[in-house]
């Protein structure tokens, strides 16, 4: 029989030999990242036919195979891309969840103190100290909102250059994973290269923690990487360019995009780039739908507490007897107007005025002309509204835009009319908190007195009390002269016999002529002639007189009363909430964000450990059972070792036979 020995040992020690290579290989790779776990296949050489009989001549390495599952491997890359992005954007609105936090105590500790303040000088209009003391808080909360303005702009400008760090680095992997294409591809026609196919693995879960990625294998062992299903990033051995570039219509407001290969002044804009999911995308989404929003909330806030304080001031005279100027920064001085409206177009310029600081939704806003019209989109829910044109008015060729219904508290003003396709982004409170700035310079400046104020007559038999303000007087009603006061004020019956009577108002000037017909109160109790508005409480009874007289110097504290009332006043949100509800409803806004935030992140990295779980199952390495492999294939060494020495024991025997 010609079978030989000799050879089918030696082929059990090379076959031996290279399980315990492989074995080793497997052990000293144990703690490497995304090494996946390799096995020698063998099978039998050809048997050799003789007397009828198949007999066997040993055996031969087949492959060296990587324990590998497709479908657990792209399990891992969504779990992946899930778990980087939830976390990413979790450890984002902690940030800022602290940060509002903590400036929400400060704010919420000036206001105290700032209306404490105000109550002393409604007690002592005439005390310098007390006016001072008010002012100081009135600047400690600016600096409040200005400090938090410029921590908030910083942390836009770190997230900016973060994402474009981000960018290159997606540019250096997808360069990587074509280079081990081609590389995988070169070495594939010598056999299978399991550790090149690793590291390209490993690339492919780096860049999936960056962005959501779709992987398709070719039959040449290449694989293309797609952006979210639909942009391509690496085809073949060509890698696509990520980059980040400025922003339209605001250049701050960075976008992405894709490079050719080869061919970086090809660029196409990946549109939708919050929905990039992993890290790039939790990065987006917290730029633009969490940071620039909040910085509008609490400019609503500070941009509210402004007007409120102006009007208030401007109805009141201060401690010289002067008109009381503006407390804080005008709200429509043209500066802030022109910095809430951004425009793609640099030819069309524009500003934004604040109508009424309780509609503000503190939203922003994308204007976009189709050529026909102009429709105006919420950027954070998607809402539409119509806006109309008030303007031009010859022969300036602005245009005022307005909101049709509801209105939002604002109108918009365009140099020109745009070009169709124009689009604009508006934000009428974005800069709110960096624009506040108090505007007095000292305490005598403060409008404690009222420019009016009104006295009951002494023989009044009702219990009416009346309060008096001025206020900015409606077409075609001007305001009363000066020599018209003092006015007078008489209940009287309104002449339909009801019973109870009903009481109109009828006013005199000084030299007892009558302004107007008598007057009603509406529901809220007001009645308003001219720039004069009243405020009836109680029961006044018929022929019950009041007398209305201007004030001057520190002659009352009406005007203090006034500012006092500021704390709890519901004027913002459509009149919901007060200064304070505002600043908490955004903090607690910010806080359940970031709590259902941690929720979903912890969600995800369960799921990601789960699908990790079931990949390492097939390709991670057990020491245990590697070390059993050790010790059975030193012994099928050991064994055909054996062989051989058998082998060429007989044949010595056979060469001594004489």
């Amino acid at each position: 029989m010609a079978v030989d020995m000799y050879q089918t040992g030696v082929s059990g020690l090379l076959a031996a030999q290279a399980q315990l290579a492989t074995t080793g290989h497997n052990i000293a790779n144990v703690n490497t990242e995304g090494f996946s776990r390799q096995r020698v296949e063998q099978s039998t050489t050809l048997p050799m036919y003789h007397g009828a009989q198949f007999y066997g001549t040993g055996t031969r390495v087949t492959d060296v195979t990587r324990m590998y599952q497709e479908y657990a491997f792209k399990d891992v890359l969504i779990s992946n891309t899930e778990k980087a992005g939830a976390e990413a954007l979790y450890n984002h609105l902690s940030f800022l969840d602290q940060s509002l936090t903590g400036v929400n105590k400060g704010l919420a500790a000036s206001l105290d103190d700032m209306y404490k303040a105000i109550n002393a000088v409604s007690d002592n209009p005439g005390n310098l100290g007390n006016r001072d003391l008010m002012l100081a808080n009135a600047k400690d909360i600016t600096s409040h909102f200005n400090e938090y303005y410029s921590a908030l702009e910083q942390e836009m400008t770190i997230k900016n250059r973060d994402l474009d760090s981000r960018a290159a680095h997606v540019t250096s992997i997808t360069a990587g994973i074509a280079n081990l294409n081609q590389e995988i591809f070169n070495a594939g026609l010598n056999g299978s290269p399991n550790d090149l196919l690793d590291q390209r693995d490993r690339l492919i879960q780096e860049l999936g923690q960056e962005v959501s990625i779709t992987t398709l294998k070719d039959s040449n062992g290449m694989i293309s990487v797609m952006l979210g299903g639909r942009e391509p990033l690496v085809s073949g051995n060509q890698a696509y360019g990520m980059e980040v570039r400025a922003g339209s219509p605001d250049p701050q407001q960075t976008e992405l995009y894709l490079t050719a290969p080869g061919k970086p002044e090809l660029a196409t804009r990946i549109k939708g780039s919050q929905a990039l999911g992993g890290e790039m995308g939790a990065l987006f989404h917290y730029r633009d739908q969490v940071l620039g929003p909040n910085l509008s909330d609490m400019g609503k806030v500070a941009i509210s507490i402004a007007d409120a304080f102006n009007q208030v001031q401007k109805q009141g005279v201060d401690l010289n007897g002067l008109a009381g100027k503006n407390f804080f920064t005008d709200i429509n001085a043209s500066e802030a107007q022109a910095n809430r409206f951004l425009s793609n177009n640099s030819n069309i310029s524009g500003g934004v005025e604040i109508t009424d600081t309780a509609k503000l939704t503190g939203g922003e806003y994308k204007l976009k002309y189709d050529g026909t019209d102009y429709k105006l989109t919420d950027i954070t829910t998607g809402k539409a509204y119509d806006v109309g044109v008030t303007g031009p008015v010859a022969p300036s060729t602005e245009l005022t835009l307005a909101v049709l219904d509801p209105d939002l508290g604002f109108n918009i003003t365009l140099s020109e009319a745009p070009k169709t396709n124009d689009e604009m982004l508006i934000r009428p409170t974005r800069q709110g908190g960096n624009d506040l700035k108090v505007e007095l310079n000292t305490g005598d400046q403060i409008a404690a007195s009222g420019s009016v104020m009104v006295d009951a007559n002494k023989d009044n038999t009702g219990t009416g009390k009346v309060n008096v303000q001025l206020v900015a007087p409606t077409a075609p009603a001007v305001a009363i002269p000066e020599g018209d006061y003092p006015l007078s004020v008489k209940a009287v019956d309104d002449g339909n016999a009801s019973s109870p009577p009903v009481l109109v108002y009828e006013v005199y000037k000084a030299d007892g002529t009558a302004i107007g017909p008598p007057l009603a109160p509406d529901a809220d109790g007001n009645i308003t002639f001219g720039d004069v508005q009243l405020n009836i409480k109680g029961t006044p009874a018929q022929y019950d007189q009041f007398v209305i007289k201007q004030a001057k110097g520190s002659g009352n504290n009406t005007n203090a009363l006034a500012f006092a009332d500021i704390q709890n006043k519901k004027w913002l949100d459509n009149g919901k909430s007060t200064v304070t509800d505002s600043l908490n409803k955004t903090s607690v806004e910010i806080g359940g964000l970031t709590k259902n935030q941690r929720v979903k992140a912890l969600a995800a990295e369960a799921a990601y450990n789960q699908s990790h779980d079931r990949m390492l199952s097939t390709s991670g390495v057990n020491l245990d059972e590697e070390a059993a492999n050790l010790l059975r294939f030193q012994q099928s060494y050991m064994a055909s070792a054996r062989v051989v020495t058998v082998a060429s024991e007989t044949m010595n025997t056979l060469l001594q036979i004489r």
